[in-house]
């Protein structure tokens, strides 16, 4: 790699590691809270020295590309290969970036042999960096895997070239590619074709004849179990003859190596069982017990992709069969084993070690936030996705609290002007005494400011943007945090409040901003939303001068903002109390956070000694 390369390489690991807030040991309170400032003003510079990195090498050079020797492209290619190794993937962004310019150069070259080798790297990139919108239910979303599917569909393409092509190389890239169709493809019967072709090519003695030197069983394999994915789908009776046989034939194709071992990996055990019921071959209270197996035999700390799998998804498949299975939420044996599993789940969770930290981890943590079952009995999602938004998005936290206070002197100071401001929202209107209306609607505008961003902890960009600007692809995946926030947030009792307020308060009063379909007068919580707006814009443009960025919502009233709410930012007391919470003086935040993370310390401590 070239000089900047490398810095730019060692300035996001250290990024990376310094962003870790319950790395730094926790003796007192002034101990810790002394670094992370230092932490923060070191990633504050180092996240300046990598943007004049990429300004003045890595951009410059894309932009020459054409004239760059053969050394300076092999950089690149060294570069983002370090950017995003399948495991830590430290930046997706800058990796889809440079593999991007270098396939448009190879297509202006005519050198098929990169183009197909570039088109398997770039649609991986795009996989990895669409995970962050991975379950979105927006047709944006649905637009970035729809082009990371025709990056693949392309390079798969060239199987037609399979004879003529000497480079053995290029012929897996081709095959790969071929294959990764069908992680982008939704539709069962879609991914089931995808897979059932790739199966048939992969045992063809011809194509293995005309690239001996590929891992031709590895490609097998790994299909068979892409296939086995399909294995939910079973028993919804519109598949054929074929489609059937060849996603049983994929999963005892996965099973089978477990077979005979003292200790079967989960990971590919459970597949097996799940075909198992959905075919009819066992019944359910079978199949509740062999999950309860898998999971009881995994200790709560092993932290690897097995112990995930079986301390997390394992769980998550047990309360999801409860759901689709209602009798069950009546017996008091799956009811206690679900409460018993889903803690496990949560120790498992909230106690990763940070040093393990990988892609398979961020999966984990979007399934518990994307499937936590709320029920009677089991800690509800208020509480977990508040451990959540602590436990790995601090600073997402701290911007939530510095929000609440914002909400709290707007809506005290509202509602000591208009009564009845609120009395939209149906619980707030419920409430006759005034003393009692002020507490209830000051908890709900500060539990307002911790979830009105909530779609950021789901999507998991804290630490591109520490390390960098976002790039325009990046921009606008980010915007879907209204979306993956509010559905979320609509899904259980305990959080269904927030979710308006989480999916409106980047629109504007009289139309525009984000999402599109938003509709203003249609939601009960209109006001409050409008009020998040307001908090939410001071954080998002405060930059040096609190006064400044007041100013310009009050001359965006009436527009943007709320004229009335927009209005009490003329009060002197809430203009006083507004500039302290954007002054930048944010011990008090820190502190707040400190105390949770040490209280849930301590709750972890007793848990090990009880159990």
């Amino acid at each position: 790699m070239l000089p900047y390369q490398a810095q730019y390489i060692e300035n996001v690991r250290e990024i990376a590691k310094l962003s870790d807030m319950y790395a730094v040991p926790r003796a007192d309170f002034d101990t810790w809270y002394a670094q992370e400032r230092r932490s923060a003003e070191r990633m504050l510079a180092l996240r300046q020295e990598n943007i004049d990195l990429l300004n003045q090498y890595l951009f410059p050079a894309l932009d020459d590309l054409h004239n760059a020797s053969p050394a300076e492209i092999a950089a690149l290619g060294e570069f983002a290969a370090a950017l995003m190794d399948w495991s830590t993937n430290l930046d997706c962004g800058t990796y889809v970036l440079i593999h991007d310019s270098l396939l448009s150069m190879y297509r202006i070259r005519q050198d098929r042999n990169k183009i197909i080798q570039e088109l398997y790297l770039l649609g991986m990139g795009l996989y990895f960096q669409g995970r962050v919108v991975e379950g979105i239910r927006d047709e944006r979303a649905e637009q970035f895997t729809f082009e990371n599917e025709m990056v693949f569909t392309e390079g798969g393409s060239y199987l037609k070239y399979f004879p003529e092509i000497e480079d053995e190389a290029t012929k897996g890239y081709i095959i790969r590619s071929l294959a990764n169709v069908a992680i982008c493809v939704k539709d069962a019967k879609r991914k089931i074709g995808i897979s059932g072709r790739m199966l048939d090519i992969l045992q063809d003695p011809a194509y293995r004849a005309m690239a001996p030197g590929l891992p031709w069983d590895v490609f097998l394999r790994r299909t068979h179990q892409q296939m086995s994915a399909n294995r939910t789908v079973l028993s919804r009776g519109n598949l054929s003859s074929r489609e059937l046989a060849l996603v049983l034939e994929s999963c005892h194709e996965v099973f089978k190596p477990e077979t005979g071992t003292d200790a079967p990996n989960v990971r590919w055990l459970w597949p097996y069982y799940e075909m198992e019921y959905t075919c009819g071959f066992v019944d359910l209270s079978v199949t509740m017990e062999r999950l309860e197996e898998l999971i009881l035999s995994c200790p709560y700390d092993q932290y690897d992709n097995s112990g995930l799998y079986a301390n997390v998804q394992l769980a998550i498949y047990y309360s999801d069969l409860m759901k689709r299975n209602p009798a069950l939420l009546k017996k008091r044996h799956y009811t206690e084993f679900l409460v018993s599993a889903y803690e496990k789940m949560l120790r498992t969770v909230l106690s990763f070690p940070m040093e393990k930290f990988n892609d398979f981890f961020l999966h984990i943590i979007r399934l518990v936030i994307t499937d936590y079952f709320e029920m009677e009995g089991l800690p509800s999602y208020l509480s977990v996705s508040t451990q959540l938004l602590r436990r790995f998005s601090g600073r997402l936290y701290i911007r939530a609290q510095k929000a609440g206070d914002i909400l709290c002197c707007l809506c005290a100071r509202i509602l000591d002007h208009s009564p009845d401001f609120f009395d939209d929202i149906p619980f707030l209107a419920a409430l006759k005494d005034p003393d009692e209306k002020k507490a209830a609607l000051l908890k709900y505008a500060r539990q307002c400011g911790l979830y009105h961003d909530y779609g950021l902890m789901r999507m998991n960009l804290e630490r591109t943007m520490l390390s960098r600007g976002l790039y325009e692809p990046e921009f606008l995946m980010k915007q879907l945090h209204v979306i993956s926030g509010s559905e979320e947030l609509r899904k259980r009792p305990s959080t269904e409040k927030f979710a308006d307020v989480a999916y409106g308060h980047h629109s504007w009063y009289q139309g525009g901003g984000y999402p599109n379909d938003y509709v203003r007068n249609a939601s009960p919580y209109r006001q409050m939303t409008d009020t998040v707006a307001v908090a939410a814009y001071l954080l998002d443009h405060n930059q040096a001068d609190p006064d400044a960025v007041m100013d310009a919502v009050g001359a965006k009233s009436g527009t943007r903002f709320s004229p009335l709410v927009a209005s009490f930012l003329g009060d002197g007391a809430v203009r006083k109390e507004i500039r302290r919470v954007l002054s930048g003086n944010e011990e008090q935040y820190y502190r707040d956070l400190y105390e949770q993370m040490n209280a849930e310390a301590i709750e972890e401590s007793c848990c090990r000694i009880t159990k």
